[in-house]
């Protein structure tokens, strides 16, 4: 919704495609930056016009693609404005997170145990580092992520919870906000808080 590709964004994609990739499909590629076959094909043509990418064989099947030094001159010069612009977008989601979390140590929340091992946890213990608000626990329900490090903490399965004593879950987990409410229900009942971003 706020990150829609541009066209910009789908020219990094394939040259970066095409850079790892030099037997690749139309239709790989065209998965690989979120478009059709016939538009990774217009996108391909349009790198070969601007002399990025140089191909060989006759056949789909003996097409390979070669990014020329030209092209990976202009790779490096898209990642380098994705990068400025996926920085700026970090920085404010950090300042955002950062006041989300000094209006609960305004509400009277100390201590939380973070529920989420991804993207958005990553978030939250880089943002928590500017405010009086400690985290004392990290669960997550995906087995693949216990025993992973944040900072001094290891993650842990969602028993653990009461073990820590927090005044609070805070909820990391973009996608099952409801069900992880409907599974720490209990918690409420014990003055543990569940609380979201």
């Amino acid at each position: 919704m706020f990150y829609r590709p541009t066209p910009a964004r789908r020219e990094l994609l394939a040259l970066r495609s095409l850079a790892e990739i030099e037997q690749i499909s139309q239709h790989e590629l065209g998965r690989q930056i979120g478009v059709s076959s016939a538009m990774a094909n217009n996108y391909v043509k349009a790198l070969v016009d601007h002399g990025y990418v140089m191909t060989s064989g006759e056949t789909n099947r003996s097409k390979r693609y070669l990014v020329t030094a030209t092209g990976r001159t202009r790779l490096t010069l898209l990642m380098r404005e994705y990068a400025k612009e996926i920085t700026g977008m970090y920085s404010i989601a950090k300042t955002e997170v950062e006041k989300r979390l000094r209006q609960l140590w305004e509400e009277g929340v100390q201590t939380v145990v973070v529920f989420g091992a991804a993207e958005t946890g990553e978030l939250i213990y880089s943002a928590v580092k500017s405010t009086p608000i400690r985290i004392v626990g990290w669960v997550d329900n995906d087995v693949a992520r216990h025993e992973q490090r944040f900072g001094d903490l290891t993650v842990c399965p969602p028993h653990t919870i009461e073990s820590c004593r927090p005044d609070a879950v805070l909820i990391a987990s973009s996608g099952k906000t409801e069900g992880i409410h409907r599974q720490l229900h209990y918690l409420s009942k014990k003055g543990i808080a569940i609380v979201t971003l």
